[in-house]
C-alpha cells in the first residue's frame, strides 16, 4: 500500500505545481500590491541603510517579513522591468501557498490518521476558487492563510511530542506568523492555553512529563520573542512600544473607502452588520464544504459538551478543539470588536482551513452514518450516492475556475442570487480589479495609435499599466479627464449598479454573464482623434 500511496500524492503536487507554475503570469495586479511591495521597500531600506523613513512611514506597523523577503527575492534576480518584479512576486506568492497545502495534507492525515483525507483536504483547498485566485497575488492575507496553516501543524506537532527541537521550529513559525499580521498571536495564545492545560492534566496523569513541558514550553516563548523582533525592523526601535501600537491600530485600521456594497446597499465600513463575514463566507465557498462544515461542527462540539475532559485526552480530539477555537475564536472577536473589514471577508481567510478541516469531520460523519443505518446493497448505494455528490461538487468547482480563469476571484455560489447579475447588484464583483490587464491589453492590441488615452475610473486601472510590456506600457497615455480619453474603462467598483452614459462598448468581460469590465470608445473623442 505504501508504495501505492507515495507516488499518488507526489503526482499529485506535482501536478498542482506544474499548474501554478503555468498560469501564475495570468492574473492582473490587484489594488494593493504596490503598497504592499512598498511595505518590503521601506523596511530592506532601514535594515540594509539605516534609512529612517520606516518610523513616520503610514505603513510602519504592516507586517513586513514576508513583503521584504518578496523585495529580497527581486533584488538578488536583480530584476528592473516592473513586469518582471510583479511576475516573481505572483510566483513566490503561490509557492508559498503550494508549500501550505502540503502541510494542509499532513494537518488532515495527522488529525485523521488517512492520506485520503488528507488528499481529499488538499484538493478542497485548492478547489476554493477565491483562496485559490488570491495565492497569486495576495501577499498578504494569502500569505497569512499559508503560514497559519503551518503554524497550526508545528503547534498540534508539539502538543504530541513537547521537545525543544519542536518547541523552537513552532517559535519560528509563530514570529513568521506574527510578522506578516499581528492577528497571528492568537497562535501562540492557543499554544499557552493547551500546555497549561497539559500542566493541569498532567498532575493526575503519569503519561504527561511536567519536566519536559516546562522547559520546551519556557524555550518557545523566549524564542518567540526573539524571532518576532528580529524579523519586524519597526521593533528594533522600542519593541513594547511599536508592538503595542501596532496592535492598537489592528484592531481598528484605518481605511478612507468609506461604504462597501453589502446585500444591495452600500453600508460603512466602520458599521457592517454582524452577518458580514459568515454570510460572505457561505455565499462564495462550495456548497458542499459548508453543508458538511455545519455537520461537523455539530458532531465535534457534541461530543466536546458530552465528556469534555475525555475529549481533551484524546489527542484526535484534542485536535477538534484546536479546530474549533481556529475558526470560531476570530470570527466571534471581529463580530464583538466591530472591526472594520471591506473587500468581502478576504481578511479573514485565514480562519478558512479550519473550515474546511471541520468540513472533513461532517464527511467522515456521514458516512460513518451511513454504515450505522444501512446493511449490504444499501449501504453500498449510499456510499455512491454519497461519493458522486462529492464529485460532482468538485467537478463543478473545476469547470468554473478552468472556465473562468483567471477571474476565479469573482466566485459566487448559487446561494449567492439566482444568476450573477442578481449578485452584481448585491455585492461587489471584481473588487481587486484584476480585469484592468486585459482590459488594457485588448484595447492595445486592436488600437494601432502609437500612443492611446484611456481614462480609468479606478486606481488599478493605472495600476495594472505596471505589468504590461514596456512597449505596450508606453503607449499608453492616461488622463484625469474622460473627456480627454479615447477609452473609458471600469471594473464597476464604485457605483457599479448604475449605467454608464457611453453607447459604443468596445469591450467588456463577463463572468456568468455579468460584466465585471467594461470600456467604452468615447465617441467624441475618437472623431477628434481619428486612427490613421
Amino acid at each position: 500500500m505504501k508504495i501505492i500511496i507515495k507516488p499518488l500524492y507526489s503526482f499529485f503536487f506535482i501536478i498542482f505545481l506544474f499548474i501554478g507554475i503555468f498560469i501564475f503570469s495570468d492574473y492582473g495586479l490587484s489594488w494593493d500590491e504596490r503598497f504592499q511591495r512598498h511595505i518590503g521597500v521601506i523596511n530592506c531600506r532601514y535594515v540594509i541603510e539605516g534609512d529612517p523613513r520606516l518610523i513616520t512611514d503610514s505603513e510602519k506597523y504592516y507586517g513586513p517579513v514576508f513583503e521584504v523577503l518578496l523585495v529580497a527575492i527581486e533584488k538578488i534576480l536583480n530584476l528592473n522591468d516592473k513586469r518582471e518584479v510583479y511576475f516573481i512576486r505572483h510566483l513566490v506568492t503561490f509557492l508559498l501557498f503550494y508549500t501550505s497545502v502540503f502541510f494542509f495534507y499532513l494537518l488532515c492525515k495527522h488529525r485523521y490518521r488517512s492520506w485520503k483525507i488528507g488528499l481529499l483536504g488538499s484538493l478542497f483547498l485548492i478547489l476554493s476558487p477565491r483562496i485559490f485566485a488570491d495565492s497569486f497575488y495576495n501577499s498578504k492575507d494569502l500569505a497569512f492563510l499559508s503560514v497559519f496553516i503551518i503554524s497550526i501543524y508545528t503547534l498540534v506537532k508539539y502538543l504530541d511530542k513537547k521537545t525543544l527541537l519542536r518547541a523552537s521550529l513552532h517559535a519560528l513559525i509563530c514570529a513568521i506568523l506574527i510578522d506578516i499580521r499581528i492577528v497571528g498571536i492568537i497562535v501562540p495564545c492557543f499554544t499557552f492555553l493547551f500546555v497549561t492545560i497539559d500542566l493541569i492534566l498532567g498532575s493526575k496523569s503519569t503519561k504527561i512529563k511536567i519536566k519536559n513541558i516546562i522547559p520546551s514550553s519556557l524555550l518557545y516563548g523566549f524564542l518567540l520573542i526573539c524571532f518576532t523582533i528580529l524579523f519586524w525592523p519597526i521593533l528594533w526601535d522600542g519593541p513594547i512600544y511599536h508592538f503595542i501600537q501596532a496592535f492598537i491600530e489592528m484592531k481598528q485600521y484605518p481605511w478612507g473607502g468609506g461604504s462597501v456594497l453589502y446585500l444591495g446597499n452600500y453600508v460603512e465600513a466602520t458599521n457592517l452588520p454582524w452577518h458580514y463575514i459568515p454570510l460572505w463566507l457561505i455565499i462564495t465557498t462550495p456548497v458542499l464544504y459548508t453543508f458538511m462544515f455545519f455537520l461537523g461542527s455539530f458532531t465535534s462540539i457534541k461530543s466536546l459538551l458530552k465528556r469534555p475532559l475525555n475529549f481533551y485526552s484524546n489527542n484526535q480530539k484534542r485536535d477538534d478543539l484546536i479546530f474549533l477555537l481556529w475558526f470560531f475564536l476570530p470570527l466571534l472577536a471581529v463580530i464583538a470588536l466591530n472591526s472594520i473589514l471591506y473587500n468581502s471577508w478576504r481578511h479573514m481567510f485565514f480562519i478558512y482551513p479550519a473550515f474546511l478541516v471541520i468540513s472533513l469531520k461532517g464527511i467522515i460523519s456521514l458516512f460513518e452514518f451511513t454504515k450505522l443505518k444501512f446493511k449490504g446493497h444499501a449501504h453500498k448505494i449510499m456510499n455512491i450516492i454519497l461519493i458522486f455528490i462529492i464529485l460532482f461538487s468538485l467537478i463543478s468547482t473545476t469547470q468554473f475556475m478552468v472556465k473562468n480563469h483567471p477571474y476565479q476571484n469573482v466566485y459566487f455560489n448559487p446561494l449567492a442570487g439566482k444568476d450573477m447579475e442578481s449578485v452584481k447588484n448585491n455585492f461587489v464583483l471584481d473588487y481587486w480589479g484584476l480585469s484592468y490587464r486585459q482590459a488594457l491589453e485588448y484595447i492595445l492590441k486592436n488600437d494601432a495609435e502609437k500612443n492611446v488615452t484611456v481614462y480609468a475610473a479606478d486606481y488599478p486601472g493605472k495600476l495594472n499599466a505596471d505589468i504590461l510590456t514596456p512597449s505596450d506600457r508606453d503607449r499608453l497615455k492616461y488622463v484625469e479627464k474622460p473627456d480627454d480619453a479615447k477609452y473609458f474603462l471600469s471594473n464597476y467598483y464604485w457605483g457599479h449598479r448604475e449605467k454608464y452614459p457611453h453607447e459604443d462598448e468596445f469591450y467588456s468581460i463577463k463572468i456568468g454573464g455579468a460584466k465585471i469590465m467594461v470600456v467604452y470608445k468615447l465617441k467624441e473623442n475618437f472623431e477628434k482623434n481619428p486612427t490613421p
